[in-house]
């Protein structure tokens, strides 16, 4: 009976295994299978951080290419060409491929604000499949204008007369009275009782002086003018000295030489300045307002501000001097705005307060026509450079500083408060004179800087106070110009100098 027993339990042993086997071998099945699934997550896990780390990589490298374009001196970063705009299709964006994939980057302005809202995205091929692994971050990008910058071509320190050639280059009409430094390129005629009396008189041609004419006086050194003249010099028809140099008292020529330690004697080597060029071409397209970007803050009708796209279809572009354009009236008997940027701090603004005869100018501003300025006396605030393609015509007085019914000769400051206009057109248009970019009618006054393609031309009993550049300066009867201190800082867009455009801050306000 006991053998019956073991017997029967031996072959139970048998049936028991082979289910504890399968048991067995499922578990271990499960497990390996467990263990496969997590490595490979954990494998995918980590090639899809590892793609989204060089995903942001790239991404912060198109963030950094989109800063270095706004960055780039030559770049106007007030200028939404400047960058791919965000609102079009990716397909428009700038694409930059580095390594382990490419990034897109663009750029959207707001004028109103000054500011860029700039976004990079960056693409990587996931390594455990097909797909790609892309990270966006985007940040804004406050600019700030460029209003000013330090003067780079002294030329503007001076009455400047580019024209050369004639025996006459540069004539000063009877009893002309000057304050102003001045630099001929060329000759320079003074007519009868023509006297000069600036701190520094440069010609780098002949000097004619007529019947009591006179550069300087003899009282004192302080009196004498430091003079250089490159060619002869005569007075009232005389003789020629050739060269002008040494003592030359006897030929009303009252000058100093060898600063700072002056001795009487015209010194024979003029310094030499380039005449300023104006860029007509590079502001049409970047003015602040201008042709290619309107007021983003602008008053309505009546009180409308000037049109400064005023190209008639077909036309040249605005630089090739087109006088054919509307006249506008920069001092109307209405107030106007005209703003691009915020308020407190405008990239650009040509604004009018007619009844406090208040100009608001700031930065580089282009109309694309001749303007007028008519009034008793206006001043203007700010620091700007007005380009015009047609002519200037100023009848009245402009002033940085107003003193009683007069602009203030004494205390004017050009680094602080100076308007520059630049005229590339050439009369006879409406008031302004055959050969003139710029004509102010009799007993007009402007205190400021001045550019003419052509000829400068005051009219009768006129005043001017500040430095202008031209082919001929024609100052006529009785015309005086004023003494006005050294300039060295000069408003952006002043011609011979780098055009300089607004800059941008660092990045912030980041996200992604």
């Amino acid at each position: 009976m006991t053998r019956r027993l073991l017997e029967r339990l031996r072959h139970g042993e048998r049936g028991f295994v082979l289910p504890l086997a399968l048991g067995i071998l499922v578990a271990l099945t499960i497990s390996v299978t467990t263990a496969i699934y997590y490595t490979t997550q954990n494998q995918r896990s980590a090639g899809y951080s590892k793609g989204k780390q060089v995903a942001l990589t790239l991404a912060e490298g198109g963030m950094n290419n989109a800063m270095a374009v706004l960055n780039q001196p030559t770049n106007n970063a007030l200028k939404q060409t400047t960058l791919p705009a965000c609102t079009g299709a990716q397909s428009t964006w700038n694409r930059t491929d580095l390594d382990g994939g490419y990034t897109l980057w663009c750029g959207t302005l707001d004028l109103n604000n000054s500011w860029w809202s700039v976004t990079a995205i960056g693409y990587v091929r996931n390594t455990n499949n097909a797909s790609v692994v892309k990270h966006t971050i985007t940040s804004r990008v406050v600019v700030t204008p460029t209003v000013t910058q330090p003067l780079n071509n002294q030329a503007w320190n001076y009455m400047f007369a580019t024209r050369t050639g004639n025996t006459c280059d540069e004539t000063l009409n009877n009893n002309v009275s000057g304050g102003s430094r001045m630099y001929v390129n060329g000759n320079l005629c003074l007519s009868n009782n023509v006297t000069m009396s600036p701190s520094a008189l440069i010609v780098k041609g002949n000097l004619d002086l007529s019947n009591n004419a006179a550069v300087g006086a003899s009282t004192s050194m302080a009196t004498r003018v430091e003079t250089y003249v490159g060619g002869q010099c005569r007075y009232a028809g005389g003789a020629w000295a050739n060269p002008c140099s040494g003592d030359q008292d006897a030929r009303h020529l009252y000058s100093k030489m060898n600063p700072p330690s002056y001795v009487v004697g015209v010194s024979t080597s003029p310094p030499v300045f380039a005449a300023p060029a104006a860029d007509f071409a590079t502001w049409y397209s970047d003015a602040i307002p201008g042709p290619n970007q309107a007021c983003t803050t602008a008053s309505t009708s009546p009180n409308t501000p000037p049109v400064f796209d005023t190209l008639t279809a077909g036309s040249p572009p605005a630089f090739i001097r087109d006088n054919n354009n509307p006249v506008q009236d920069l001092t109307p008997n209405h107030d106007y705005t005209c703003r691009v940027g915020p308020a407190s701090n405008p990239d650009g603004e040509l604004s009018w307060n007619n009844t406090t005869k208040t100009l608001t100018v700031r930065g580089t501003i282009y109309i694309d026509g001749s303007a007028t300025v008519e009034g008793s006396l206006d001043q203007y605030n700010g620091q700007a450079a007005i380009y015009l393609s047609g002519t200037l015509y100023i009848s009245g007085k402009l002033c940085g500083g107003v003193s009683g019914g007069n602009c203030d000769f004494a205390s004017w400051d050009p680094n602080t408060e100076m308007l520059t206009f630049v005229a590339n057109g050439i009369g006879p248009n409406g008031s302004v004179p055959n050969g003139d970019s710029i004509f102010l009618a009799n007993n007009s006054s402007f205190q400021g800087a001045l550019y003419a393609t052509g000829n400068l031309d005051y009219g009768n009993n006129s005043y001017s106070d500040g430095p202008m550049v031209g082919s001929q300066i024609i100052l006529s009867n009785n015309v005086s110009t004023q003494s006005f201190g050294t300039v060295t800082t000069v408003p952006v867009g002043q011609p011979g100098n780098p055009e300089v455009f607004a800059q941008p801050n660092p990045p912030q306000r980041f996200s992604g």
